[in-house]
């Protein structure tokens, strides 16, 4: 009898993993059920890149690195990283070029390091030597601060810093910084080292929910 006893243990134990991993693990490190993930960049519009490198934390490998970005001759970095796992993902770019197609070769937008990083719901980004159209941006910014840059031959650049969005699920999605031009009756989007994980466990009845933050404006320098 023992010994039935034994085995029966184990194959409870075998059976129903989720359940004894709920009981070890905080429901804030287990994403809340969300998988992460994370890309360096990814571009609609006139030109198209998909997330590269793409990874989720409910896949393998769930961390990446590339060099290079094939097929895309108008946006250059040297080193893009990406990394999830449950309930924290975490992407960068590294000397960044974006020229501005076929108008152009010179670099709309440059930056020495783009990052961002999303833990349990809360998200941060860092921004190294990053110029728009030969404009210094201010780094710190606060959440989803915004600028307009006017740039010749292409119309008003925007730039989203520090973007924030809290999706449906419950997770939450930084990106580091989005580029949006609207030029030649058609618009470009390039989103920059983007990292999405769970949100934080919800608050019980009658505690105050977690602000949002407001856009505001950016101040550029040049």
């Amino acid at each position: 009898m023992r010994k039935h006893l034994k085995y029966g243990a184990i194959g409870g134990v075998l059976a129903a993993p989720v359940a004894v991993a709920a009981i070890v693990v905080p429901a804030s490190a287990t994403g809340g059920g969300s998988a992460s993930s994370a890309f360096g960049i990814s571009a609609t519009g006139l030109v198209n890149l998909p997330p590269t490198p793409s990874v989720t934390s409910g896949s393998h490998p769930n961390a990446k690195s590339v060099t290079s970005l094939p097929g895309s001759p108008f946006v250059k970095a040297s080193v893009l990283r990406t990394r999830a796992v449950p309930g924290h993902a975490e992407a960068s770019v590294v000397d960044l070029h974006i020229a501005k197609a076929a108008i152009s070769p010179k670099a709309v937008l440059s930056a020495k390091l783009i990052t961002a990083k999303c833990d349990s719901g809360a998200g941060s980004s860092r921004l190294v030597d990053v110029r728009l159209a030969g404009r210094s941006i201010q780094v710190g910014a606060s959440p989803n601060s915004r600028l307009s840059v006017p740039v010749q031959g292409i119309g008003a650049v925007q730039v989203t810093i520090n973007k924030q969005v809290h999706n449906a699920d419950g997770s939450v999605t930084i990106t580091g910084l989005e580029l949006a031009v609207h030029t030649l009756g058609k618009s470009q989007t390039v989103d920059i080292s983007s990292a999405t994980c769970a949100g934080a466990a919800a608050q019980p009845p009658g505690q105050a929910p977690r602000p949002t933050p407001v856009p505001s404006d950016l101040p550029v320098t040049g």
